[in-house]
């Protein structure tokens, strides 16, 4: 018998306030008011009977076909929820095991004195210079550096498999191909932080095929030569930064 989704269960500033705002895949169909919202409600629903005890941590939580049978929905759907839910590291979704609870508790701490913002507005700095600067100073070696990451980067997004290290290693690689010692000091020490703005963005462990998108057109700036790839790099970086930061802002307030 299917779950009946009539609102969210935290108010309209809780968990489904920002989740319902995390994207929407084109060309997903549902007798619903819209994928985005549906997929939101599911998270919010399983969170809150997560919390209320009905999934205690350490269980697996039903597969994706029980679960979009419940909700009446497909399992697409029901996959972005769960993930959703792994960007908070509420479950751990292990390929060909199913999804599995880690927490009840939602948390989106930083791991420095510093904000999640703040970090993100660093990052936004240091690499739209490094890539300003790599699109004139890069190597042979540095740009064969760059592809062979986006190349791994796409791959992982083709297999459906977690993107956090791949994207991770790609803005490295984007950074050190300016050929800057401090900014690749800056980069590295900020690696920590740098990892947990990662986890907690838009696409969190597993990005998808337009986020890809952007990624593409920001290595293009160090692979490719012509003033239009850095224009194109460099747009691609702000919409990257601002989706996150909008992102933060619906997460924390």
């Amino acid at each position: 018998m299917g779950r009946t989704l009539e609102g969210p269960l935290f108010g309209t500033d809780g968990l489904t306030s920002w989740l319902s705002r995390s994207g929407q895949r084109e060309g997903e169909q549902l007798a619903a008011p819209n994928n985005s919202t549906m997929r939101s409600r599911i998270a919010d629903d399983l969170l809150g009977r997560i919390r209320e005890g009905a999934f205690p941590v350490g269980t697996k939580l039903p597969s994706e076909r029980v679960l979009a049978e419940q909700y009446g929905v497909s399992r697409p759907v029901v996959r972005e929820a769960l993930g959703m839910l792994s960007t908070l590291d509420v479950v751990d979704i292990q390929m060909g095991r199913g999804a599995f609870v880690t927490s009840a508790d939602v948390t989106t701490e930083p791991r420095s004195e510093y904000g999640l913002r703040d970090i993100l507005d660093a990052r936004e700095a240091i690499e739209a210079g490094a890539v300003r600067l790599a699109a004139g100073r890069a190597g042979d070696q540095e740009r064969t550096a760059v592809a062979e990451a986006l190349e791994e980067l796409r791959r992982h997004v083709a297999l459906h498999q977690e993107t956090a290290a791949a994207d991770l290693a790609l803005h490295r690689r984007l950074v050190e191909a300016a050929h800057s010692p401090l900014l690749s000091r800056l980069w590295e020490d900020m690696t920590g932080e740098i990892e947990q703005t990662i986890r907690v963005s838009p696409h969190g462990r597993t990005m998808n095929a337009e986020i890809l998108a952007d990624h593409v057109d920001l290595a293009h700036g160090v692979i490719g030569r012509e003033p239009a790839d850095l224009e194109g790099a460099l747009a691609a970086c702000s919409r990257l930064y601002d989706d996150h930061r909008d992102f933060l802002r619906r997460l924390l307030g």
